[in-house]
């Protein structure tokens, strides 16, 4: 094999790595190389295939449509090829390499740094990069192995497994409603202080829903305190600062402790799925896999995800 013909397949893998970091200094660092040498291979097969792959700004790259779709068969090729690197290599059954995590904020800190040490014991050779976030990022710019998300799902670009169907329960701290009294219906709620979230993308005011059989109800609620991060709309509610619609998650063993008292007014927000997610591939790769089956399960097994009973 000729020098020459190496030459493209390392211009791939450092293409497949600018358009996972977005970035030709981050695919540098990753690749021992300089920005410079990236830049440069980057542009010779450019050059070579005829097609810009990328946009260039002074801040940051990003796909062009025929970069995206030249990346997607990139990356399914060096998948197979890193495996077949990691069979050879692999003298016994170990699992390693770096896996790219994303999670929301809430369930990192709540349920997924608390038991990666026991992974980590299970499986020394594998490295953990958490990304925690309160919109899912973009699983290629950010080269996400495995992550979790709520509601809808990008099918085309993903596989997902439910973990559970969490659902938003009405609730407020008991300082609260001994001072301003307890809401008996959806329309009392107008007349109560409301902490409520705002959407970080679109700006706007997220409404309360509730469902009573095929009767939905939507509220714009204007809240007495309003903020774009979901753990601060839990702690100012935690707080006594006034109603709020949270995660069952979250309320369960705070209402087991006494410090939240769910709220019964006929009606209750419909559920919210959450999955654990990966890239869509041909083969994934074991430390993915083992990481996926272990958060998977441990997920499954915790009480605060199963369904509330409300009295």
């Amino acid at each position: 094999m000729t020098q020459r013909s190496l030459t493209p397949l390392r211009g791939i893998e450092v293409f497949v790595r600018s358009a996972q970091s977005s970035s030709f200094s981050k695919a540098a660092l990753d690749l021992g190389m300089t920005p410079q040498s990236v830049s440069s291979q980057v542009k010779s097969l450019e050059d070579r295939v005829g097609v810009r792959l990328f946009h260039r700004t002074t801040r940051k790259i990003s796909l062009t449509e025929e970069g995206w779709h030249f990346y997607e068969r990139c990356r399914t090729g060096m998948d197979s090829i890193e495996e077949g690197l990691r069979t050879l290599t692999e003298a016994t059954d170990e699992v390693f390499g770096i896996v790219r995590l994303a999670a929301p904020y809430a369930i990192c800190r709540g349920y997924i740094t608390p038991i990666l040490a026991e992974f980590l014991e299970m499986y020394p050779r594998v490295s953990i990069e958490l990304i925690p976030h309160h919109q899912t990022p973009d699983i290629v710019e950010k080269g996400v192995d495995l992550g979790i998300t709520s509601g809808h799902l990008p099918q085309s670009s993903i596989t997902a497994r439910k973990i559970a169907s969490v659902e938003l329960i009405l609730c407020a701290a008991p300082s609260y409603l001994e001072t301003h009294g307890v809401p008996q219906t959806v329309e009392d709620l107008h007349h109560h202080r409301c902490v409520t979230l705002r959407h970080p993308h679109t700006g706007k005011i997220m409404p309360w829903t509730f469902q009573n059989g095929k009767d939905i109800v939507t509220l714009d609620i204007q809240g007495a305190l309003v903020t774009s991060d979901s753990d601060t709309q839990r702690q100012a509610v935690l707080a006594g600062a006034g109603i709020g619609q949270l995660a069952s998650f979250f309320v369960s063993p705070q209402a087991a402790a006494g410090r939240l008292k769910p709220l019964l007014i006929g009606y209750v927000a419909p559920p919210v799925n959450f999955y654990l997610y990966l890239p869509r591939r041909s083969k994934v790769p074991r430390k993915t896999r083992a990481l996926a089956d272990f958060l998977y399960r441990a997920l499954r097994r915790n009480k605060d995800f199963e369904p509330m009973k409300l009295r």
